[in-house]
């Protein structure tokens, strides 16, 4: 079953970003409560949005999600924001491996190095 958090999480040098977090499998049944998490993350972010999703907690992620990730990191790219993943498990970093959009995102191990990352658009 998925499960979606969603915070606002404020890095060392000031700068806000909103974190979602989802937790399960990110599979055919979870796109439209991805989606919509994601959508109102974006919104909540403000005009030059920072956003980490923290996939740590992910157990499975289907290929046929990344639309909806790619949607969330082109909505923050057009608004001049960034977008960063955090991505812990082994299976998680294959299947963005697997499927070529890991060069796509800004991919660090832990929250931390995510904000810095988005910190610095």
């Amino acid at each position: 079953m998925l499960g979606i958090a969603e915070r606002t999480v404020t890095a060392a040098d000031g700068t806000a970003a909103v974190v979602v977090t989802p937790r399960g499998e990110l599979d055919l049944a979870a796109i439209a409560s991805l989606d919509s998490a994601l959508r109102s993350a974006l919104a909540t972010a403000g005009t030059r949005p920072r956003l980490v999703i923290d996939l740590s907690d992910v157990d499975v992620l289907q290929p046929v999600t990344l639309g909806v990730l790619l949607d969330a990191r082109r909505r923050c790219l057009a608004a001049s924001g960034g977008l960063a993943l955090v991505v812990s498990t082994p299976g998680v970093a294959a299947t963005l491996a697997e499927s070529g959009v890991e060069s796509l995102f800004e991919v660090t191990s832990g929250l931390p190095a995510a904000l810095q990352r988005v910190s610095n658009r």
